[in-house]
């Protein structure tokens, strides 16, 4: 994924021409550098937002210079959506890619993208297990191929700002999901937020270093497995009590949190997101308050 591009290239891409963005530059739309010798250049990062929040077309993806552009589609969100699953399921990283990122441009939200397509080829694949060793290696593949997209996803996304709220967070210990934070982490990430993923299996006193090190702003624990949370209630109480006292909130998804546990009065500060939606509007309610609740 290169990092620039000219103004002719981006005027390519979306139709325009360069006096266009000469004007959208100087109206202070389009964020544009100058290199050494005096060119100008817009930075990809850039370049994507302005499209996605402009709502311009892509009429000539390749003009991008980004690997798998081509492989974008303009079709309506059902088709686009059953597109990126059968790419997944069938391993084809160019066109999953390529799908995501028109799905980006296209004005999708990350965490919808997440909700929807991502978890519904994860779904499909999943129920494959119980007809063999073949299920298996394609639950397996299906999984690397999603977090690639995730990472690419997030390569897509503008960079917060040194001054940006913090979040971290991973799985439970024992837990060995990896895809529920990469999810988290690339929906908060297109919220505006920092984020550290420490991924799957984190213990709960490594959690507390962390925040000790780190001091975010909100912390999220994923669970996949059922019982397991419940398993962890001693340890999930106390790191609950101590994120509470230091103004830290704490939101927690996954299939594996029980009612019963959460709702103990002792953690009644926990916040629960049964969607990466409801994590991105909890996220983004929470971005623009001036002090930590």
């Amino acid at each position: 994924m290169r990092s620039f591009l000219s103004p002719r290239e981006l005027a390519r891409t979306i139709g325009a021409s360069e006096s266009s963005l000469k004007r959208w530059a100087d109206e202070g739309r389009l964020e544009v550098g100058r290199t050494a010798g005096g060119h100008r250049r817009i930075a990809l990062r850039e370049a994507l937002r302005f499209i996605r929040q402009s709502h311009l077309p892509i009429v000539d993806p390749q003009a991008l210079g980004v690997a798998d552009a081509a492989h974008m589609r303009s079709a309506g969100a059902q088709d686009a959506d059953a597109t990126l699953v059968q790419a997944l399921l069938g391993g084809n990283v160019e066109e999953t890619r390529g799908s995501v990122m028109g799905m980006y441009l296209m004005g999708r939200e990350v965490a919808e993208i997440c909700d929807g397509p991502l978890a519904q080829a994860m779904h499909e694949v999943g129920a494959l297990w119980k007809h063999g060793p073949e299920g298996i290696h394609a639950e397996h593949r299906t999984t690397d191929l999603c977090a690639q997209t995730l990472q690419y996803l997030r390569a897509l996304l503008p960079a917060p700002g040194p001054k940006a709220p913090l979040a971290l967070g991973g799985a439970l210990e024992s837990d060995p999901y990896m895809l529920p934070s990469l999810m988290v982490a690339a929906t908060l990430a297109s919220r505006g937020w920092r984020e550290i993923n420490f991924g799957p299996n984190l213990p709960f006193d490594a959690l507390r270093a962390a925040v000790d090190a780190h001091c975010p702003r909100l912390v999220w624990l994923s669970c996949s497995i059922p019982g397991l949370a419940d398993q962890r209630g001693r340890e999930l109480r106390e790191t609950a009590r101590l994120l509470r006292e230091g103004g830290i909130q704490l939101i927690v998804g996954g299939r594996g949190w029980s009612t019963a546990l959460l709702a103990d009065s002792s953690i009644e500060s926990v916040h629960q997101a049964r969607t990466l939606g409801e994590l991105a509007a909890f996220a983004e309610g929470l971005r623009h308050t001036r002090h930590r609740l």
